[in-house]
């Protein structure tokens, strides 16, 4: 069939004014990347606004150097940076999750960082372990900047009322407790079994850490009898009614919400949780994380900053991060910990709640694991351990199922 002359006309006009946005986008972006010194930062939409007076304060610090923010999501960061280190075409500067580095180590992506680390940022004044952990083969190739960890949050009214004077310190003290806090529409502790399967395998291997389990190039080295106690503490609490059985049906948010209500007890969960109950004016108090005789071990996880190798800007990018990673702009940015000890002396950082957080970051955590070889098992271990609590296996033959799942 004929097109009539009209739609001939605005068919035209379409595919010219197509033509001339294609051809602006690809114009903006070869003069981008054409520009001298004009660095790319992707940042997440957390730290956007932060970062847009962070970069005008470098700008004035570096006048011969531009700072172009891209802001991304934690939805959408993980597949944009791999697709853009796929391609090749990169921005200069990435704020990604640590999680994520050694896959990108792994496939050549990523510019060795190393020489940032020097006596102005020397890597005795990061969290224990945590540079090491983005070193490979004599590299290193992230900076971290936002560190965070678990800890042990409880209401301390629930507390008085059963009598408990002081959260507990050991797994022992912490059944006991949680045993006498269940009562009436009270339970002891809760587990995040639906949602993100990581928020369970989180917590599961914190128990396991703490009770003898190593992270070992990244992936976890478990013992029967660590995973083994992991899962009595977890499957054997829900069983046994002193964590709630609505756990099958909760996730981080749904036990948060509980108790902030006043119905759960305690339970082990990062800061957000604790700025919401104090913001909302709920009974909120900060303890270590119990472990088998004293202070448990936590795992931390953080953000940080890589330089694709394919950066077209390699030394005002490093400039970039060298600036990003003094301790009052990493203070200034991150909303839970700053990798840095001697960040953490900000106010923010020390108040009664927030202090045992520290302590915990500082005395009682490693990295958390980091090979993508673990991250591919995550969910097959998130379903043994419910398997555990819903008694269709015991710790025992869990224990054994998991560590057949995990490389050894």
């Amino acid at each position: 069939m004929a097109m009539m002359p009209r739609t001939r006309l605005f068919l035209g006009v379409v595919i010219a004014a197509i033509c001339t946005i294609a051809g602006t986008t690809t114009y903006n972006v070869v003069q981008s990347g054409a520009r001298a010194n004009t660095v790319a930062w992707w940042v997440p939409d957390w730290d956007y606004k932060k970062a847009t007076g962070l970069v005008k304060q470098f700008e004035q610090q570096h006048p011969g150097i531009v700072v172009d923010l891209v802001q991304t999501t934690g939805d959408t960061v993980a597949n944009r940076t791999s697709v853009a280190l796929d391609s090749g075409n990169a921005p200069d500067v990435i704020t990604e999750s640590l999680s994520r580095v050694r896959g990108y180590v792994g496939k050549g992506q990523l510019a060795n960082v190393s020489g940032l680390y020097d006596t102005t940022m020397p890597v005795n004044d990061f969290a224990p372990g945590l540079v090491d952990s983005l070193t490979f083969e004599g590299g290193t190739y992230a900076v971290p900047y936002r560190w965070a960890t678990n800890a042990l949050i409880y209401n301390p009214r629930l507390f008085a009322a059963a009598g408990i004077d002081s959260p507990p310190r050991t797994w022992a003290e912490f059944e006991k407790d949680a045993k006498r806090l269940t009562s009436g529409n009270v339970v002891g502790t809760a587990w995040p079994m639906q949602g993100d399967p990581n928020d369970l395998t989180l917590r599961f291997l914190d128990f396991a850490i703490s009770g003898g389990t190593k992270i070992t190039n990244g992936s976890p080295r478990f013992t029967e009898k660590s995973t083994e106690s992991a899962l009595k503490l977890i499957g054997g609490s829900i069983r046994e009614g002193w964590a709630s059985r609505s756990s099958f049906e909760l996730d981080n948010t749904g036990i948060r919400e509980l108790f902030l209500q006043g119905r759960i007890a305690m339970y082990p969960a990062g800061v957000f949780d604790v700025d919401t109950a104090a913001e909302q004016g709920a009974a909120v108090g900060t303890a270590l994380l119990p472990g088998p005789d004293g202070p448990g071990t936590a795992q931390g996880v953080g953000w940080g900053y890589i330089i694709p190798k394919a950066s077209r800007h390699q030394e005002a990018a490093r400039q970039l991060v060298r600036f990003l990673a003094q301790p009052k702009n990493m203070a200034e940015l991150t909303v839970t910990f700053p990798a840095r000890t001697s960040a953490s002396e900000d106010a923010r950082f020390t108040t009664p709640q927030r202090r045992p957080y520290v302590e915990q970051l500082a005395h009682h955590s490693v990295p958390a694991p980091n090979d993508p070889r673990w991250t591919a098992t995550v969910q097959a271990v998130h379903d043994k351990i419910q398997e555990v609590a819903l008694g269709r296996t015991t710790p025992a033959d869990g224990a054994v199922q998991i560590q057949g799942l995990v490389k050894q």
